[in-house]
This record gives C-alpha cells, sequence and structure tokens, in this order.
C-alpha cells in the first residue's frame, strides 16, 4: 500500500462557507472566575469577521445596535459555518451579549482544532509554528490594550469610553481586524484530520456538556470552608504549642523545615508529602515531631482551595459550566480539566492508625473509603463540625473535607446522576493493541464474573506477589496489582513502578520478602547487576538494594508473562525509527496502528482511524558509557516537538511513550464514541427527552460531566434504566469490535466511586 493513500489530501471546497470571527468584551467579572459567569456580564465591544477571501472588516456595537447587510446575512445563513479561536467564549458572546443564537452545530474552533493534531493552543503561537508571515500574525504588543478598554480601572472603578481615548481605539480595532485574519490564516494551515466526522461531532457534543454543566452544592461548599477555618486556628494553636512558639503554622515550610532540624533532630530534606509519610513510619519518632509532621501532612491538602474555587465558578442553578477542555491533554485527544477540575481529585482514603497488637501500631496507613461512607459519616461530620476532633472517625479536618469534593458535585433537583466507568480500560486496550491473548481471555472472564475475585487479573496479580488465592486479596492490595500492569504495561520498569506506587501510595518495602522466594537465580542475578547499574548512575531512587532488586524481578516476571506486550514496545521501537529515518518511503503496521514520516510529522495512525501527529521528527544517537566498566556504546531514539504552554519545545521520545499515546488515545476514542452514542439514545427515551427539551438550546444533553474514562448523566429520576445505559455505554465501535469492553453502572445523588 503506498504512502499516498493513507494521506488523502484535505479538500477545502469540501468545505461549507465560513464566516471567521472574533469578539472584544468588557466585563466587571473577571476572566478568571470563568467563561459563564464572564459572558453572563460582558458587553460587546468589537466584533470584526472576515469571508474565505477579502479584507476582515469591523462591527462596533457600542457604536452601532445593528449588524453589517453582509454580517447578518451569514450569520443566519444555515449553510455558513462559524469559525472562531476558543469558540465557546464567542458563541456565548454573541448569544448573551448580542442576543444571536447560532446553535452549536454551525461552530468550528481553531484551538480545538489545533489541540487534535498537538499543536498549541494560542493564537499568537500558531501563528509562528504554522510560519505566517509577520504581518498576519496577531499583533501581540497591542494586546496590551485589553488593560486600557476591557477592564475597569483601578483608580475609579469605571471603564474607558472608546471615544475618551480615539488613538488607542483605533489601535485595538486594528488588533482585532488582525486577529480575525490571522485566524483565517491558520485555520486554512492547520492539518483537518482529527478534527471532521465523528471527531468533529465530539468536539460540538463536548460544547454542550460544557454548557449543561454540573451541579454543586454550595451549601457544603460553604460549610467545608467555614469548617477549615476553624481547622486552620486548631492546627495554628498546636503548632506554636508543640514548637515553642517557633512555628505559627503548618504552612510555614522554612520555619518548620529549621525546627525539625535543630529542636527534634530529624535529618529531614523536605516537606513533601511523601517525605513526611516516610518520617511518620518511623517507630521511634519524637512525640512532638510526630504532630508537627502530622499537622504539615494535614495541611497540605489542598481542600480548601478546590471548594473556594468551585464557589467563585458556580452559576445559575448551582452548576459549574465550561469545566472540561477538548482534546485538552494534547495529541491523545484526552480531555482536560479546568476551574474546579474534577478529574483531578484525590483517590478516596482515610488515613488510619494501625491497631495495638499490629506490628506498626500506633503509626499511619492509607485505607480506600466507600462513597456511602463519605455521604453518611463525612460530610455530616462537616456539617456538624464534630470532624474537628476525631481523627479516627473522619481522618483530619482537611482530609474530611477533601474525601467531601468529589461529592460536592451532585444532580439538579428531582434528578440523579447515573455513573458509567469503564472498566480496566487502558490494560485492556494494552493487551488488545499487542494481541496478548491469554491476558484479554483473563480480563473478558473477569468481564464475565463480576463478582468473583477469583477472576478479577489485578486480584489474581496482586495475589501471586502477596502469596495468597485472588479471593482473599483486599482493596488496597489489589491496587498493587494494577500498578504493576499499568507500570509495566507500556515499557516501563523500576522506576515506573516507584512513581506508580508513589501516585497509589502503596508501600514497596515488603516486596523482597514476597518475591525472592520464587524468584530464579537468572532473574536475582539480571535484578543485581540492573540494581550496580543504577547505583552508578544515582538512579536507584535511594531505594533499599532489596527492595530496587525485587521491582526489578517483577519487571522481569511481567514481561516473560506478556511477551506479546514486551514485543509490541520493541517493534514500535524500530518502525518508528525506520519511519523517522526513511520519510516518505513505506508505511509500517505495528499493533494495529500504521506508522509512517511524512518529513514534518512522524504519523501513528489508530484503529479509529485518528492520528497521533509527533512533529519535526528527527533521529538522533549518543554515546553512553557502561557505569561498571566503561565501555560505551551508541543509542539512537527520536526527538520532536510538542506544544508547551505558548510554544513549542524538543523532547525526547520513547518506545513506551509512544505505547502509551497509543493506548491513551484509543481509550479517549473508546469514551468519544460511547459519549456520542449515550447522547443521542437519550433524546430518544421520552421522560429524558421532555426534561431536555426544556433547557436552552445550547445545552441540551443529558451528560453533564465526564472524568477520565466515566460518564456521567443528570437525569430525572428513573428515567432513563440502568441496563439500557450499560448496554449502549459498552457496545463496541465499529473499529473494535474484538475489543472487551466492560463498564460499572450506579446511581447516585453525589457524585462519588461506587
Amino acid at each position: 500500500m503506498t504512502l499516498a493513500e493513507h494521506i488523502p489530501p484535505y479538500d477545502i471546497a469540501a468545505v461549507s462557507r465560513c464566516l471567521f470571527i472574533d469578539t472584544e468584551t468588557r466585563s466587571r467579572v473577571d476572566i478568571s472566575d470563568g467563561t459563564d459567569l464572564y459572558t453572563r456580564a460582558a458587553e460587546c465591544l468589537i466584533v470584526t469577521y472576515a469571508f474565505e477571501t477579502g479584507p476582515a472588516k469591523i462591527w462596533e456595537p457600542w457604536k452601532d445596535p445593528i449588524a453589517p447587510d453582509d454580517l447578518w446575512a451569514a450569520l443566519h445563513d444555515p449553510n455558513v459555518t462559524l469559525v472562531a479561536h476558543n469558540s465557546s467564549f464567542d458563541r456565548l458572546v454573541m448569544l448573551r451579549a448580542l442576543n444571536i443564537d447560532i446553535p452549536v452545530e454551525r461552530w468550528e474552533c481553531t484551538m480545538a482544532r489545533a489541540c487534535a493534531h498537538g499543536f498549541p493552543g494560542s493564537l499568537e503561537a500558531l501563528g509562528q509554528v504554522c510560519g505566517l508571515p509577520p504581518d498576519k500574525q496577531k499583533l501581540v504588543e497591542d494586546g496590551k490594550l485589553i488593560d486600557t478598554f476591557c477592564v475597569p480601572q483601578r483608580a475609579t472603578d469605571r471603564f474607558i469610553e472608546p471615544w475618551e481615548m480615539p488613538n488607542e481605539w483605533a489601535r485595538f480595532c486594528n488588533y482585532a481586524l488582525r486577529d480575525t485574519e490571522a485566524l483565517r490564516a491558520i485555520y486554512n494551515a492547520l492539518p483537518a484530520h482529527n478534527y471532521q466526522g465523528d471527531n468533529l461531532r465530539s468536539w460540538r457534543l463536548d460544547q454542550l456538556v460544557n454548557e449543561r454543566g454540573f451541579g454543586f452544592d454550595r451549601s457544603l461548599a460553604e460549610a467545608a470552608v467555614s469548617f477549615l477555618a476553624d481547622a486552620k486556628t486548631a492546627s495554628d494553636v498546636v503548632m506554636s504549642a508543640n514548637s515553642q512558639g517557633r512555628v505559627h503554622a503548618a504552612t510555614q515550610r522554612n520555619r518548620l523545615l529549621r525546627y525539625l532540624r535543630e529542636h527534634c533532630n530529624i535529618d529531614i530534606e523536605s516537606l513533601r508529602a511523601s517525605e513526611v509519610r516516610d518520617w511518620l513510619e518511623s517507630d521511634d519518632l519524637d512525640p512532638i515531631a510526630r504532630t508537627l509532621l502530622e499537622q504539615r501532612l494535614e495541611a497540605g491538602k489542598s481542600a480548601a482551595s478546590k471548594f473556594k474555587r468551585g464557589l467563585v465558578l458556580v452559576g445559575p442553578q448551582d452548576r459549574i459550566r465550561h469545566s472540561v477542555r477538548w482534546s485538552g491533554a494534547g495529541r491523545t485527544g484526552r480531555h482536560a480539566h479546568r476551574g474546579f477540575q474534577p478529574g483531578n481529585m484525590a483517590r478516596p482514603a482515610l488515613s488510619v492508625r494501625r491497631p495495638e497488637g499490629h506490628e506498626h501500631a500506633g503509626q499511619i496507613e492509607l485505607a480506600p473509603v466507600k462513597a456511602s461512607y463519605i455521604d453518611d459519616v463525612i460530610i455530616p461530620g462537616i456539617y456538624s463540625k464534630q470532624a474537628l476532633n476525631e481523627p479516627l472517625i473522619y481522618g483530619g479536618p482537611n482530609e474530611a473535607c477533601a474525601l467531601a469534593v468529589r461529592h460536592a458535585i451532585v444532580a439538579a433537583p428531582g434528578n440523579e446522576i447515573l455513573a458509567g466507568d469503564f472498566k480496566n480500560i487502558e490494560s485492556v486496550i494494552t493487551a488488545w493493541v499487542a494481541g496478548e491473548a491469554l491476558q484479554i481471555s483473563a480480563f473478558q472472564s473477569s468481564f464475565e464474573n463480576p463478582k468473583d475475585k477469583s477472576k478479577d487479573v489485578y486480584c489474581i496479580l496482586a495475589g501471586k506477589i502477596l502469596g495468597k488465592p485472588p479471593t482473599e486479596v483486599t482493596d488496597t492490595e489489589r491496587q498493587m496489582g494494577k500498578v504493576m500492569i499499568l507500570a509495566f504495561g507500556f515499557g516501563g520498569g523500576v522506576s515506573a513502578l516507584v512513581n506508580m506506587a508513589l501516585a497509589y501510595q502503596l508501600d514497596l518495602t515488603p516486596l523482597p520478602a514476597l518475591i525472592f522466594p520464587t524468584a530464579t537465580a537468572e532473574q536475582m542475578a539480571k535484578a543485581d547487576k540492573a540494581w550496580r547499574r543504577a547505583f552508578l548512575m544515582g538512579e536507584d531512587f535511594e531505594l533499599q538494594r532489596d527492595v530496587y532488586m525485587a521491582c526489578d524481578v517483577l519487571k522481569q516476571a511481567y514481561r516473560t508473562a506478556n511477551s506479546a506486550i514486551d514485543q509490541l514496545r520493541k517493534d514500535i521501537d524500530i518502525a518508528t525509527k525506520n519511519a523517522v529515518a526513511h520519510p516518505m518511503a513505506n508505511v509500517f503496521t505495528v499493533g494495529r496502528c500504521k506508522i509512517w514520516c511524512t518529513g514534518s510529522f512522524l504519523v501513528i495512525e489508530l484503529p479509529s482511524g485518528r492520528r497521533l501527529l509527533y512533529a519535526v521528527p528527527r533521529l538522533q544517537t549518543e554515546e553512553i558509557k557502561d557505569p561498571e566498566g566503561g565501555k560505551p556504546w551508541t543509542s539512537s531514539y527520536i526527538t520532536y516537538a510538542t506544544a508547551r504552554g505558548k510554544s513549542w519545545h524538543r523532547e525526547r521520545a520513547w518506545s513506551g511513550l509512544f505505547v502509551e499515546n497509543i493506548v491513551q488515545a484509543i481509550a479517549n476514542d473508546v469514551l468519544r464514541a460511547a459519549m456520542l452514542r449515550v447522547h443521542m439514545d437519550t433524546l430518544t427515551v421520552a421522560p429524558v427527552a421532555r426534561y431536555l427539551n426544556d433547557l436552552p438550546r445550547g445545552s441540551r444533553t443529558a451528560i453533564s460531566l465526564h472524568v477520565h474514562d466515566e460518564i456521567c448523566l443528570d437525569v430525572p429520576k428513573g428515567s432513563y434504566p440502568k441496563e439500557r445505559f450499560l448496554r449502549v455505554l459498552t457496545e463496541r465501535p465499529k473499529w473494535g469490535l474484538d475489543l472487551p469492553i466492560a463498564a460499572d453502572i450506579w446511581v447516585c445523588g453525589r457524585y462519588g466511586k461506587r
């Protein structure tokens, strides 16, 4: 098959007529308070617009409320597509400030299109990376005039009107016109492959989900903020009393470090949570030092800022809107969260002291917490403030509130949250892409027997490590099996396992006693060599030798037992390097994907047809010396340009990165397809459809939230059957008819891991 067959040209003539549009606004609400609240209070000062050809034009509504004829005609022509950068903002400005309602299906967004292909999101950076000539790029310097005309002046608390500074206003208008011309040029320069068909429909659905928003329990947030203020006052008293008045608050990092070192004889390097936990594991820790460290660990939780941010962002009907950014996580297409960030919340776990008689009595360990415990115990304890003084029940005050943050997301009055979470999706996809038949079969068996721990892949793996039957593996221990698959599935080694263990707060120190009795002599010899190399290179993570070796033995065992997954990493390494070395020459088929290089991009085409693009790839070499014998060898690797902030930076790739990107991107394809199916299906269910018809047109979707691999509906109680939701959610996409897919479904008034 030739390369040309894989890269069909983008036919701009097939696109409907475009209107490129941009708005400049002013508002007494700060833009940091979110798109929803800002646009509800905004005035539109300028609308600049342009068609496919011809100069950009300007309409100043403050001067003339009647739009120009050509603009008005285009806005009301259903065959015209409106293109804007961060178009959700401009769409809402048009609707709320100008009373011009353009349905979502007529909009496109250059920011979304750029992010869908791994490009930077800012208009300024896009002008540079797309190679626009200087006279077509954004006028960055004149952008400072936004502070002149678009925000109230500090001294007078009033806006400067256009007629008060005519010269500066003329420059501002020119700045706005240039933005629209840059927008048009960027639209024509950007790739379109990942922003058409089902992917474009996915973005348009995302706009509805963002405008629908999710319910936020304002009362709980206010109670938590008040509760945490009282907790801080109490903590400050404890800190001062136990430090002889030298440390007044647990947040005083430098003072606390100095006191611990000078008065408690603790040689602690930092106050990072992981290091504080390590010190709290010490049996002989001074009681005063233990108290100070526990207060520091407690204060480090960010529950207060989460609740406060939610109270800033919450809008009408007590809903937080526009919290998700489509393709915001880069080329994989995964969504990013902003503002309240429902995708960035700690796993629900409670710090509990080990009981008397335990080998490490008095020390703290983390125990998983069920959602029902948070609803029935933690939240009432915050309202009553009993959680201030009963850590055995609630954890510390900050910990109690951290557990409750997720549960501040609630259903609308009279509704329920119907949540569906894809099971083991990344692990399943890794095995599916690699063709790891035994692991696929194991996952399929576990999906068919969801309540049987003996069939659970994570429990089986954890049981082998711990030397116990899978049926006796606890929820905490099960995470060990999950961590192993996630760490080693992408080709990672000891470093990946250490990082995953930190993320899941797992203790690796028991591993040697569990692993070494069944390890072979060959595995132990390889592990010993790996530790020596890591130690000499300073890459042993300061692990004890036996712990490092146990981790390495686990890596070896995983790769032996999952040879197809291990081979996938090697095959991708060969294919990507060959593609970059010989651009425009060959298309390589590896792990259900196609790989080639155009010269400008290394391309990995997913089973769905979506493409991962790695810009300006280069094949480079480096000489590495063996840390033991000093013998050098030459290693080759790929670097590529990636979006970071407002510009591109060159980064180093390796085979595991490509595997991880492929797996996460396919998981996102599964999510996108499921969201489209669920959205369309709910519109055919009479009780749900009637409810949605009462919502504003731009937010008529049952989906109120999606987090990672989970979809949440906010629908009238009992209106959408769980069985139907499960069937629609787990329908296999046409490009993955043999991909095992399963999901957990639950119904709740508050969002939480059930």
